[in-house]
């Protein structure tokens, strides 16, 4: 297997959803969704787009707005389509957060009202 310059211990981004995903089903709050935009690798085929987000997240704290999530691996680059995306929600006042390893988006999830937050250890 060759190695594509991710350290030993770095999550593929699939590893990091599903445990954005995990820590939702743990400790998400009452009135929350957090859901996978399942868009992996759209090149082209009908009803995909390139670039969008992977994560949705619904919660009384953003009130009538959806936020996104685009993750990224620890060395993760975002696509030109995935910056459009995200300037484009950006302008339109949609919660947005581009994020990299698994620790961030949780962070996010804490911030939007979407999780518990946890204790942090120094």
């Amino acid at each position: 297997m060759a190695w594509r310059g991710r350290a030993i211990f770095a999550p593929r981004e699939s590893l990091i959803q599903q445990a954005c995903i995990d820590h939702w089903r743990a400790l998400g709050l009452p009135g929350t969704l957090v859901a996978c935009i399942p868009n992996a690798n759209a090149h082209g085929q009908p009803g995909l787009t390139p670039g969008l987000p992977d994560l949705m997240v619904i919660t009384p704290q953003l009130g009538c707005v959806t936020g996104f999530i685009e993750l990224k691996a620890d060395r993760g680059v975002p696509s030109d389509a995935q910056l459009g995306i995200r300037d484009l929600m950006q302008a339109a006042g949609i919660p947005y957060a581009l994020t990299w390893g698994r620790d961030a988006p949780i962070r996010v999830l804490e911030r939007w009202g979407a999780v518990r937050r946890q204790a942090r250890t120094a």
